[in-house]
């Protein structure tokens, strides 16, 4: 078995990043035997660290009953599904039971990091990114280039249009390589900062959704997001020197007549809705005015 060679060697060789990573590659293209209960419910240990609950996957469904004697049976269950249930019980660590009995404690947001490097989130669907020149996209790339100094754990930040490509579903989604480990306090604290400080996000705008990689465990990932052709912002914190790269810079007017045919695709909205109200009955003259411009963001004072 892929798993159970995997973990052989991560106890054999001692813990590394890259025996980590043979582990969960093949854990999520295995999947793994989660012990259950007489009642059904999944099987947990207790997570020494905090005291919280530990899922646990065995690399055979012989293995559920021989290694944890409480447990009836197992259940096969893939990343996809294994993260699922992380987040409906609020676990924080998956420990990997060999066929030796032997064991390995990965973190939840470990397991997390990998799936999202493959590109799948928690259903299953698979994402694409690439350029943005939404002006809700342009705006949050400023904001951070403005106040990415204040948060020192915080090293780069991509922002990307994301679609699914199992439903078509799009949004827009800021990435950012964090020293700290994950969850990131630091990656929370900026986004709140940008949405709540920064940012002014009109009800026609996409959604916006964030993810921190850890600089180390998650490097394949950073360095594919480095090649998409995203706008980022890097900082040297030693140095204070922050860079912003973007495509606007080498062709700005494809990047103008973009948000040129989204502000016309706007108006047209806007438009058809005075009509509309125009159509229900009479308006006040002053209905006829045009809007002031929106405020896609605000500088700080």
């Amino acid at each position: 078995m892929i798993l159970d060679a995997a973990l052989a060697d991560l106890k054999g060789q001692g813990i590394s990043e890259a025996g980590v990573e043979r582990v969960l590659a093949a854990l999520i293209d295995q999947g793994v035997f989660v012990p259950v209960l007489a009642d059904g419910s999944p099987y947990f240990l207790r997570h020494n660290a905090d005291g919280g609950p530990a899922l646990v996957g065995c690399v055979s469904e012989a293995g559920c009953t021989e290694h944890l004697p409480d447990a009836v049976g197992g259940v096969r269950c893939d990343g996809v599904r294994l993260m699922e249930i992380a987040r409906e019980t609020g676990a924080g660590q998956l420990v990997l039971f060999a066929s030796d009995g032997s064991s390995v404690g990965v973190p939840i947001p470990v397991l997390f990091g990998a799936l999202a490097r493959r590109g799948v989130r928690g259903d299953g669907q698979r994402m694409k990114l690439s350029w943005s020149t939404h002006p809700l996209a342009v705006a949050l790339r400023d904001a951070a280039f403005r106040r990415l100094r204040e948060f020192p754990d915080i090293h780069c930040v991509w922002v990307s249009h994301a679609r699914w490509l199992d439903t078509g579903s799009e949004h827009l989604m800021v990435h950012m390589a964090v020293g700290e480990e994950l969850p990131s306090p630091a990656s929370q604290r900026f986004m709140q900062t940008l949405l709540t400080e920064e940012v002014t996000i009109g009800g026609d705008d996409p959604m916006v959704s964030a993810l921190a990689l850890h600089r180390v465990t998650h490097a394949a990932t950073i360095s594919d997001l480095d090649r998409f052709g995203l706008d980022t912002i890097r900082i040297d914190h030693a140095t204070g020197r922050i860079e912003l790269i973007s495509r606007e810079y080498d062709d700005p007017e494809a990047a103008e007549a973009a948000r040129r045919a989204l502000a016309e695709q706007r108006n047209e909205h806007r438009n058809d809705d005075r009509q509309d109200d125009r159509n229900d009955g009479p308006q006040d003259d002053r209905q006829d005015e045009q809007p002031p411009p929106r405020r896609w963001w605000r500088r700080r004072a």
